[in-house]
């Protein structure tokens, strides 16, 4: 079984430990505010008030076998950052990712040894703005620089026809990997060129921004 440490319990690092816990993993989640650790104790499988700066104390609760250790310590803590993610190195932690609110920040974090940077108000910013911008958005998550999996709903123009009477792939270069019945919450993966679009559905499209960006002009 996979396991991981999360270290600092703010709203970003709080959540990220509880989803694992919940998707079966062991979790030792880290903090020094003990109203944190106590509020959280019953969701993972372990969790201390400890200073991360604490070469000793990090020895003593880690070692190399824990898969991935997430640090999200926050703004106003990057020395200790930085210091946590050079003892993780030292214990021999494999995976070290990251949360930096700045690119450069970020390039810091790198260069002592993190394995992968996120910034999550960046993308929740660019997520936001491209939803905005596109009214039929549901949903989007980014798979690579050029490519993401994008949720629409469905256009009234497209009741009644068929995927291959739309055939969005060679008008626009994207393809349908699912349909999404929203009433139903149940997903068809990759349907058939003669699935016929009902309403209260939605459209899950891989593609590259660009030519999502043609296609929004016409959804």
């Amino acid at each position: 079984m996979k396991q991981f440490v999360v270290i600092g319990l703010g709203t970003f690092g709080f959540n990220v430990a509880v989803e694992l816990a919940k998707q079966g993993y062991q979790v030792l989640a880290m903090d020094s505010d003990k109203d944190i650790v106590e509020e959280i104790k019953n969701h993972v499988t372990q969790s201390v008030v400890a200073n991360a700066m604490d070469k000793k104390t990090m020895e003593e609760l880690i070692d190399k076998n824990f898969d991935t250790a997430i640090i999200g310590l926050g703004e106003n803590f990057m020395e200790a950052t930085v210091i946590s993610i050079v003892h993780l190195k030292t214990i021999g932690v494999k995976h070290i990712i990251v949360k930096s609110m700045n690119e450069l920040k970020g390039e810091v974090f790198r260069s002592v040894g993190a394995t992968e940077i996120i910034y999550p108000e960046i993308e929740s910013a660019m997520r936001l703005a491209r939803r905005l911008s596109i009214p039929a958005l549901i949903d989007q998550i980014p798979l690579a620089p050029e490519y993401s999996i994008v949720e629409f709903a469905l256009p009234d123009s497209f009741i009644g026809k068929t995927i291959k009477e739309l055939n969005l792939r060679r008008k626009y270069n994207v393809t349908i990997i699912a349909i999404k019945n929203i009433l139903q919450d149940e997903m068809i993966l990759v349907p058939e060129a003669s699935y016929k679009f009902s309403p209260d559905t939605a459209l899950i499209i891989l593609g590259k921004h660009s030519d999502i960006d043609k296609l929004k002009k016409f959804v």
